[in-house]
């Protein structure tokens, strides 16, 4: 879905484009009336574009959003966010292309008569209103439940501002809405321009903040961060390994031994030596998470475990 909405963008540029090589951007009464008719047409197919590009760019950070929320309330919020901004870019979209009878009378009004059924720049200032709303939801929603993911602070801090920067596409598609609101629909080629720019604009400010968060762990392995992660997160995460138990058969047998000898640790301790197979090597990177102590850049944690002979309970108990 992200790489479609980028495919939609460049679809709008390039269609901007050539409406421009036919006269967007001119005044609409100097040029001729085949130029204004296909700049017009050109512009009602980079808008489809845009449109549509639009929605889906908040389906993507959507679909991105519902990988990582729990809670049933934040699933719901966000499907009824996209559901209704696709709902109302379709609608738009549709409008667009039927709002008069015949559909070639919309572009090329001065050659070809026709009947307006209605206006479509009320219900597209109303879209701009409630896309600048979804980009803010979607800039604020992250802070919600990123606290509660299972990563570092400092990660944590880097996906929530990366994500929030929505706040931007909401300040473009605000900026949009209300150049659409003033604009002079008598000089088409000429007063959409803004528009068309702010629209442009909050697409790519969309795949922006979908695409940092995305690109991130990209960044990190080429950078070669994530090996490291890897590594602690394997050491620390492996359960299929089990942990080493050493039998120390230094500790007397009969009950009033036990009793003395563990009530009294450095006697225990004198006649024990520590078995090598009963420390584990674990990678240097996880020191900070470990107590022991390190010698020559190996840490050693210690499994080492003291039972009795004689407690019949122990599942490991010597034959």
């Amino acid at each position: 879905m992200y790489a479609w909405t980028g495919i939609f963008l460049l679809c709008f540029t390039i269609f901007i484009q050539i409406s421009v090589n036919h006269g967007l951007g001119q005044n609409f009464w100097e040029l001729q009336i085949s130029q204004s008719s296909d700049a017009i047409f050109w512009t009602y197919v980079a808008n489809s574009f845009a449109i549509t590009g639009n929605a889906m760019a908040k389906l993507s950070m959507g679909l991105f959003l519902l990988r990582v929320v729990q809670v049933r309330w934040h699933k719901i919020a966000l499907w009824t966010a996209v559901t209704i901004t696709i709902l109302t870019s379709g609608i738009l979209t549709t409008m667009l292309w039927t709002q008069t009878t015949p559909v070639k009378a919309s572009w090329d009004v001065l050659r070809t008569p026709g009947k307006w059924h209605f206006h479509i720049q009320p219900l597209s200032v109303g879209l701009g209103v409630w896309s600048s709303v979804c980009d803010f939801f979607f800039a604020i929603f992250p802070w919600l439940f990123i606290w509660s993911l299972r990563m570092p602070r400092r990660d944590k801090l880097m996906l929530a501002s990366g994500m929030s920067l929505g706040v931007i596409a909401g300040a473009c598609g605000i900026t949009r809405t209300i150049v659409l609101a003033r604009l002079d629909v008598f000089n088409y080629t000429l007063n959409f321009v803004p528009y068309f720019g702010w629209a442009g604009a909050e697409i790519a400010v969309a795949l922006i903040c979908v695409g940092v968060p995305t690109l991130r762990p990209l960044y990190l392995k080429i950078r070669g961060v994530s090996s490291v992660t890897e590594s602690l997160n394997s050491s620390r995460g492996n359960t299929s390994q089990l942990p080493r138990f050493t039998m120390l058969k230094d500790i007397s047998v009969n009950s009033s031994a036990n009793h003395n000898s563990m009530s009294s640790p450095s006697k225990l301790e004198a006649g024990l030596q520590r078995p090598q197979h009963a420390y584990t090597k674990l990678p240097k990177e996880g020191k900070e998470d470990l107590s022991p102590g390190h010698r020559g850049g190996v840490i050693w944690v210690k499994n080492e475990i003291r039972i009795r002979e004689d407690d019949a309970e122990w599942p490991l108990r010597s034959p």
